[in-house]
């Protein structure tokens, strides 16, 4: 507490000689600047001689993640920092003064709303991509049997030519030997046959075709469904823009936004690199870049410029 204070009247004297402070990133500028100021002028212990300690503060319940998930989650990105100075850097202590708060607002129900889209989209992709399975198996299956089925009736109608041609010869000559008469009826027997078969089969590539149809409608129905979530989300949401998860005061730190435990694990391990006294670092892929996205969220590693940034804090003199 006593040292709180000694940051506090170094925030109204910098407020004094006319320090504004405009928004959140200038204010954790001024933080950093504070702490270092604190730690020369001050007498205060210098970066990283001493682990700094927090504690879990509120925890919001509808963001459906306890306070111990959120402890494990907390201790999970402390070991980070600890592990790449090979010290403790920041450790868990319950009657802390710093706390760690999920904090409920409008951008948490803007990310609950990007993971319900996402879900319904996910579904609404792996519907389409069976149907289209279907709808490529039906539709060969289709090509398949009708050309098979215009060969038959090709055959059928050359088969029935003839038959009525020898028919038509015999009666011209007064009618058939009985060999020859048993023969074509023989014939006419198996065209009948032959007729009732591609009628049944003209049948089954009827229905075959309405199934295809019916499937290509299901298909383009649910194109429309997804086109249609994308548009209700930004028409309730607009386009995706950038914010802030969380933000380090100097005092506390604020979670305002996760989608996953991963994300919320990987913002904590941000957040508490300011607590450390980390600026923001240039490279994309970097813990202390100042937007998550390109960082590797199942396995988070510190980059070369976040290990240097480390460094050049915890040799400050």
């Amino acid at each position: 507490m006593k040292k709180f204070l000694q940051y506090l009247l170094l925030v109204i004297l910098f407020s004094f000689w006319g320090i504004m402070l405009t928004n959140r990133e200038q204010t954790r500028e001024v933080v950093q600047e504070v702490k270092v100021v604190a730690q020369k002028k001050l007498g205060i212990d210098r970066p990283c001689s001493r682990p700094l300690e927090y504690a879990i503060g509120n925890v919001d319940p509808k963001f459906s993640i306890s306070q111990e998930e959120l402890e494990q989650l907390a201790s999970q990105a402390a070991k980070v920092w600890n592990e790449a100075e090979g010290k403790t850097l920041v450790e868990y202590d319950p009657n802390s003064d710093f706390k760690i708060n999920l904090v409920y607002d409008n951008r948490q129900e803007q990310s609950a709303a990007v993971v319900e889209m996402e879900k319904n989209l996910q579904n609404l992709e792996e519907a389409n991509s069976a149907l289209s399975k279907k709808y490529n198996s039906l539709s060969a299956a289709y090509k398949d049997r009708i050309d098979d089925y215009n060969k038959d009736i090709a055959e059928y109608k050359s088969n029935l030519e003839k038959y009525n041609k020898d028919v038509e010869y015999w009666n011209s000559q007064g009618g058939a030997p009985e060999d020859v008469y048993n023969k074509l009826k023989r014939t006419k027997s198996d065209l009948d046959d032959e007729y009732e078969k591609i009628n049944q089969e003209g049948a089954a590539i009827d229905s075959l075709a309405k199934e295809t149809n019916s499937v290509a409608k299901k298909e383009n129905q649910i194109v429309a469904d997804y086109n249609s979530t994308v548009s209700t989300y930004k028409d309730q949401y607009g386009d995706m823009q950038e914010f802030e998860k969380g933000i380090f005061d100097g005092r506390e730190i604020d979670i305002y936004q996760f989608k996953t435990t991963t994300d919320l694990r990987l913002t904590l391990i941000h957040e508490l690199g300011h607590y450390i006294g980390m600026g923001h670092v240039d490279n994309s892929s970097s813990i202390m870049y100042y937007l998550i996205g390109d960082q590797n969220m199942n396995k988070p590693t510190l980059t070369m410029e976040d290990r240097t940034a480390l460094g050049g804090i915890c040799k400050a003199e």
